[in-house]
């Protein structure tokens, strides 16, 4: 059964966030975490590097099944979304997202009467609103 999300937070003087090493792997896998971790070790950043540090030893560690895949054993995300997808992502609604890729401010491709809409176009657009 998967927890509530005030289940996850902790600490006294501000929120402390519990991550399990199933959501480390992830998002190892599907954001640039390592890049991240050397970032702020160059930055001298001692706190962030040190989380993301256990982040990606937390990652390391995950192996759910005991075999040899462990972080390989996450899924990886599909290039493109849905079209509801990218609205829940948006706060846009579904018709929204479809006005936005007939004129070009999403990257989408019409496959059978459904839109198959880039990922990276949804990300690059959210940081524009």
């Amino acid at each position: 059964m998967t927890k509530a999300p005030d289940a996850w937070l902790h600490g006294q003087d501000g929120p402390i966030v519990i991550v399990s090493a199933h959501v480390a792997a992830y998002l190892k896998k599907t954001v640039p975490l390592d890049k991240l971790r050397l970032a702020a070790r160059d930055m001298q950043d001692a706190e962030v590097y040190n989380v993301l540090n256990s982040l990606h030893r937390a990652a390391l560690a995950y192996n759910p099944t005991g075999d040899e895949k462990g972080v390989d054993s996450i899924p990886t995300p599909s290039p493109t979304l849905t079209t509801r997808q990218a609205a829940t992502q948006l706060h846009l609604s579904p018709r929204g997202v479809r006005d936005a890729c007939e004129k070009g401010r999403l990257a989408g491709e019409l496959v059978d009467g459904h839109w198959q809409i880039s990922r990276a176009s949804v990300q690059r657009y959210a940081r524009k609103q």
